[in-house]
């Protein structure tokens, strides 16, 4: 299987399920699969929050012996001292890029030099980080290490899967924060919706749909406007998302 398609694989089965469960190991444990990586970490810092948070994988890897002085120096260091971090921390772009790539106005050479000493004794001195969202009061990225520096296609590869991360990213924020609000009983959805929806969630078209129920395709789309004003969403995923978090949607569409 090719690595395009175990990545759709994958994020069929993160939206299939709930999207709390293991969702960032099974990110890394891909990332690690695609690019051939020693580790990988997520690296973030949440809105009031003065110093940042690194969960690292594989979890028992110890990076040539380093893994304490890389957990340390991965919160307390690197925002002045890893070049990428010290990129992102000054332009506040969202760029998938690897540390070899960062323009010497953001890292000199005593930098880099700096960084290829630390990162190449826990032999993961060739990083590339996948951002999720940068802005001043809190950020979310894939750190990927290994030896040897990216190729142009990995790192059109990467980009593309940035992408996709971004959007998944935005998903679970919406799920996590819908997860809370107004009870199933309050969300008075249709039999009729209800079967559409599910049918959404399996993955099938508005045509699709259509030729299903036998009605017209219009009709797949007024029940589905209503679905998305009742569940406060703007979109099919969102629908899905929240009927999921709000235990509206059975184990079949019917």
């Amino acid at each position: 299987m090719s690595a395009e398609s175990e990545w759709l694989e994958l994020v069929a089965d993160l939206l299939a399920a709930p999207l709390d469960a293991g969702l960032e190991e099974r990110i890394t444990a891909q990332l690690t699969s695609t690019f051939g990586l020693v580790g990988t970490a997520f690296h973030f810092r949440r809105p009031g929050q003065a110093v940042a948070v690194q969960r690292m994988w594989p979890v028992h890897e110890q990076f040539n012996g380093h893994r304490a002085e890389l957990d340390r120096w991965g919160v307390h260091v690197a925002p002045t001292a890893h070049p990428l971090l010290r990129y992102y921390t000054a332009t506040g772009r969202a760029t998938a890029m690897q540390v070899w790539d960062v323009p010497e106005r953001f890292a000199d050479r005593r930098v880099v030099a700096g960084w290829r000493e630390v990162g190449g004794s826990w032999g993961s001195a060739s990083q590339l980080a996948l951002p999720l969202h940068m802005s001043g009061s809190g950020h979310r990225a894939f750190v990927m290490g290994r030896e040897d520096p990216y190729t142009p296609g990995e790192l059109r590869l990467a980009r593309t899967l940035q992408r996709l991360l971004v959007r998944l990213d935005r998903h679970v924020g919406a799920f996590r924060g819908l997860a809370g609000t107004a009870p199933a009983t309050d969300v008075l959805l249709t039999p009729r919706e209800l079967v559409v929806l599910g049918l959404v969630a399996e993955g099938r078209t508005a045509a699709a749909i259509a030729r299903h129920l036998v009605i017209a395709e219009r009709t797949v789309h007024k029940h589905l406007e209503r679905v998305y004003a009742k569940l406060d969403v703007h979109d099919r995923l969102g629908a899905v998302l929240r009927a999921q978090a709000l235990g509206l949607l059975a184990s079949g569409a019917g």
